[in-house]
């Protein structure tokens, strides 16, 4: 491997534009490649950060033998074509959340990332915060004892995305809706900070109440809430809510639960007890704990340089494909919930 990691992105939206920032800033990487099918925009980008190479057709991008690792920032329906083509084509592979449409295409994506012996990693760009982080090693290191207990939220009193052609809200294309587009950061977040246990049992619940909202003759299939409680093989819960409009105030929760502490993400505090007294620890200055400096803040940086550092062999991917496919597994688990109306198994 070359001492940098030649990177590319498909999609230059809002998502793609920070995976750019994110590899510009990292001193083991370079951007070779930009693609997007909107000429228009791909030139504006391309002339804003000094990248020569352009495509529209992802497909010349990912042949070139310039090219080591791709970023998929595109729709969710786009998401398992272009990652197993990119890693086909020997690519090292960045997919933007969710994984996939669903569990059977995170499958084909990681059975693909086998196949070509190349790496696949998903942006889930919360696991990448540095309270996470710190919060994950205390889990790792029994600080908070036994963790039995998640509460997931990222919820919105008013804010249904639409997106090019109004592709978020058309499931056939999206996939779902409050769930698999924010519930799934919230979801994937705390899940994390648990240790990601294996999930196996999934209670939940989904709504479709805002449709009169967008308007007429525009498909809205997909659910603007949902609510659900997901049991683990090692007895831990998590509980999870996630919307795009409701009649209640909007916001995030990030919470864990252990038997011998927690911690809360929004704002960040840990919980602990000692000689039987409770203690509740704020942050210090700037939002992290003290002595606790050396991750970038800004999430996409850390995102972006791990991936190059898997790359490079220097360390092991904390969002493995693996992780993907469980990961829809409870997304679908949810869905088919929702629509028996019965617990579903995973």
């Amino acid at each position: 491997m070359a001492e940098k990691v030649r990177t590319s992105i498909i999609g230059l939206g809002w998502p793609g534009k920070e995976h750019l920032k994110g590899y510009l800033a990292c001193p083991t990487a370079e951007v070779t490649a930009l693609c997007d099918w909107d000429e228009p925009l791909l030139q504006a980008v391309a002339d804003e950060y000094g990248i020569e190479r352009r495509y529209t057709d992802y497909r010349e991008m990912i042949a070139s033998e310039e090219i080591d690792a791709v970023s998929v920032c595109v729709p969710n329906y786009e998401h398992a074509e272009l990652s197993i083509d990119a890693l086909c084509a020997g690519k090292h592979v960045l997919c933007e959340k969710p994984p996939a449409m669903n569990a059977d295409q995170a499958r084909a994506m990681a059975a693909a990332a086998t196949q070509s012996d190349r790496v696949l990693m998903y942006a889930l760009v919360m696991r990448f915060r540095p309270e996470v982080q710190f919060v994950r090693r205390l889990v790792d290191a029994g600080e908070f004892g036994e963790i039995y207990i998640g509460k997931a939220g990222y919820t919105r009193r008013r804010g249904i995305p639409r997106g090019k052609d109004n592709w978020f809200i058309d499931r056939k294309r999206s996939g779902g809706g409050a769930l698999i587009d924010i519930g799934v950061h919230a979801l994937d977040c705390v899940w994390y900070m648990m240790g990601t246990p294996k999930p196996v049992q999934v209670l939940g619940s989904t709504y479709s109440k805002f449709g009169h909202t967008v308007p007429n003759g525009i498909t809205y299939d997909v659910d603007d809430a949902a609510l659900a409680l997901i049991g683990f093989e090692n007895g831990a819960s998590l509980y999870l809510e996630a919307t795009w409009a409701w009649n209640l105030p909007g916001g995030p929760m990030k919470q864990i639960a252990g038997t011998k502490g927690g911690a809360d993400l929004e704002p960040f505090r840990l919980f602990s007890e000692r000689d039987g007294v409770l203690l509740d620890t704020a942050t210090g200055a700037g939002g992290m704990p003290e002595g606790y400096g050396s991750l970038p803040k800004n999430p996409f940086f850390g995102e972006t340089a791990h991936f190059v550092s898997v790359i490079q062999g220097k360390a092991q991917p904390i969002a493995t494909a693996e992780h993907g496919v469980q990961l829809m597994e409870m997304l679908d688990a949810v869905y088919r919930a929702g629509e028996t109306g019965r617990s579903v198994e995973i």
